[in-house]
């Protein structure tokens, strides 16, 4: 069933349609379990020798995995069922789980291949989720289901990890192994019944061409890769620096640990209820409110720039999780309506793939420019650079539309 008619407001509205619930549950159990695998693997190492050595090579080789098989999991979702694709995916992730339970407790190695195994299937169907959407629901109704599925990501974002630290610390890193393969197959079975019409035949080109149809799509439409470049540029140099200082800073300036994780969890929750009020706000031009709101994430950088108490922090970074979701909901909406039906997915796969690429750098150049520079000279120039390529963007043709020019 397609939920049809008018412009679809309610947050809630896109669960009538049967096939988009149950798509809607899935994701629900794969989201809370692939927060929870992570968060009891890295629990897992810390009880080792050389954690952050250990912990760096997880994150790594996730991230290696992700970049080497995006662009292959896009072509795949656009050349067999994205269905079919989707619970592949769900049963391999069953199984790579499943398999942390057997023998003595994983190490490191043990545990480095099971993440990167769970990247690749993660990068293979990285494009599969967002590209089936519009099979699912109507063209009116997609800014509403994206805004669901962000609050589902940021529900799972905020309860994935306590639930991990509790099954731990309560139980061992095994059973949170085993509730992560649970939730897998919870996920998988609530797909067995969803039917999803088949894709338009179309003809085929050699691998090569298609592979890159992705890119090539993203490289003749200037505003799309435009906002491309620019969201992976801005969250390179603003997450990259906050990543890796906010535990630092604030840390050292008010003498705990327990202010780094109370701030993400207030950034998720602004995430949250941005994402809720985003499924009703409309705009002629929802570039110019996604960058608009999107301009307000250097609270983050402000916040560790004057950290003038734990509240102020919190607040400033509730606030700066207030100004992602505009982006993220109309962002994906647009790319979802504006990518050709036959390559949506490796359209998708590619903007993920350039999102996660840049990320590393902005990681690494963190550690050594705030030592160089010292730490608010190197945080103020992420956050000027940050709000300057921003503006830069809407001048070009397109971007504050999110469409071809023509329709400016």
């Amino acid at each position: 069933m397609k939920i049809e008619g008018e412009e679809i407001h309610s947050l809630l509205t896109p669960l009538r349609n049967l096939g988009f619930r149950r798509l809607w549950i899935s994701s629900l159990f794969s989201s809370l379990s692939g927060q929870i695998f992570p968060i009891c693997a890295t629990l897992l190492l810390l009880k080792g020798d050389k954690p952050a050595l250990a912990i760096s090579l997880l994150l790594s080789s996730q991230i290696i995995a992700y970049l080497i098989f995006a662009p292959i999991g896009g072509l795949l979702a656009d050349r067999i069922s994205r269905m079919r694709l989707v619970r592949i995916s769900l049963f391999l992730r069953f199984l790579v789980a499943l398999q942390l339970l057997v023998g003595p407790t994983p190490g490191v190695s043990r545990l480095t291949i099971t993440v990167f195994v769970m990247g690749m299937i993660d990068a293979g169907s990285s494009g599969a989720g967002g590209a089936l959407l519009p099979d699912i629901i109507e063209e009116n109704g997609l800014q509403a289901a994206n805004a669901l599925r962000a609050v589902t990501g940021r529900v799972a974002s905020i309860s994935g990890p306590g639930i991990a630290i509790f099954l731990v610390s309560t139980t061992s890193a095994k059973f949170g192994f085993s509730v992560t393969s649970a939730g897998m197959l919870l996920a998988l079975i609530s797909l067995m019944r969803l039917k999803v019409a088949a894709a338009k035949p179309y003809e085929r080109e050699n691998f090569r061409t298609e592979l890159l149809a992705g890119f090539t799509f993203v490289k003749q439409t200037r505003w799309m890769m435009t906002v491309m470049v620019v969201l992976a540029f801005q969250t390179s140099i603003l997450f990259g620096a906050e990543m890796v200082l906010l535990p630092i800073i604030s840390t050292r300036e008010f003498q705990t640990a327990r202010i780094f994780p109370l701030a993400i969890m207030s950034l998720s929750l602004g995430s949250l209820i941005s994402a809720a009020f985003a499924a009703k706000f409309r705009s002629k031009r929802p570039g110019l409110v996604s960058f608009t709101s999107w301009s307000f994430l250097v609270s983050l950088i402000v916040a560790l720039i004057f950290p003038i108490s734990p509240t102020f922090l919190i607040c400033c970074y509730f606030i700066g999780g207030l100004a992602t979701e505009p982006m993220g909901i109309f962002w994906q909406t647009a790319i979802q309506k504006a990518a050709p039906e036959q390559s949506r997915a490796r359209v998708l796969s590619f903007e993920s793939m350039l999102s996660s690429a840049l990320m590393p750098v902005g990681v690494g150049l963190a550690g050594p420019m705030s030592h160089l520079l010292s730490e608010k000279i190197y945080l103020t120039l992420c956050a000027v650079i940050f709000l300057l390529i921003g503006a830069i963007a809407l001048i070009i043709p397109g971007v504050s539309t999110f469409s071809n020019p023509k329709n400016e």
